[in-house]
């Protein structure tokens, strides 16, 4: 990436999550997506177990993944990404969003580990959201296609609490 500022070479600073001009020392913070995803557009050098490309870095908070700018899907590491979710579904600022069926013919879907290469693992999600995951027992991988990750943030379930409900009880 060159810099807005001076057009030199910027260098990515990923634990800070922005890219920083040594020439006249500006910062460029990437935007957020619409799934509060903030893509570096710097490649991870893992390839994307669907599509082939080299994933790019990206943050959701603080949460490092790599992520893919043709079908849009994430790799995380798992103990990271049960955190993330915890927190999200706690604090999400919109009423829960009933999720579609699940579609069952995911489960035949194999993909291999983009850093082992070993066979990932195709399943039924155990939490809210209805859908089907890919993870790497090996590497501590988690997949999730385009939209998976909004479809958890966004179901209902005992740890999701409804803002607005909450207010109404309040008020009443």
């Amino acid at each position: 990436m060159n810099c807005l500022n001076c057009g030199a070479p910027m260098q990515l600073r990923l634990n800070q999550q922005h890219f920083y001009c040594e020439y006249c020392e500006s910062r460029y913070f990437p935007e957020q997506n619409e799934e509060g995803l903030r893509i570096l557009d710097e490649s991870s050098e893992i390839p994307c177990p669907v599509c082939k490309i080299d994933l790019v870095y990206g943050y959701i908070g603080e949460t490092q993944l790599n992520y893919c700018n043709n079908c849009r899907g994430m790799l995380f590491d798992q103990d990271s990404f049960f955190d993330l979710i915890g927190f999200l579904r706690k604090v999400a600022p919109h009423p829960p969003v009933e999720p579609p069926p699940v579609d069952l013919s995911e489960l035949k879907r194999r993909l291999r580990c983009p850093t082992c290469n070993k066979t990932m693992s195709t399943h039924l999600y155990g939490g809210p959201g209805n859908l089907v995951v890919d993870n790497c027992s090996s590497c501590l991988h988690l997949w999730l296609d385009h939209k998976e990750f909004t479809r958890i943030i966004q179901a209902p379930g005992r740890d999701k609490v409804d803002r607005e409900s909450d207010q109404d009880q309040k008020r009443d």
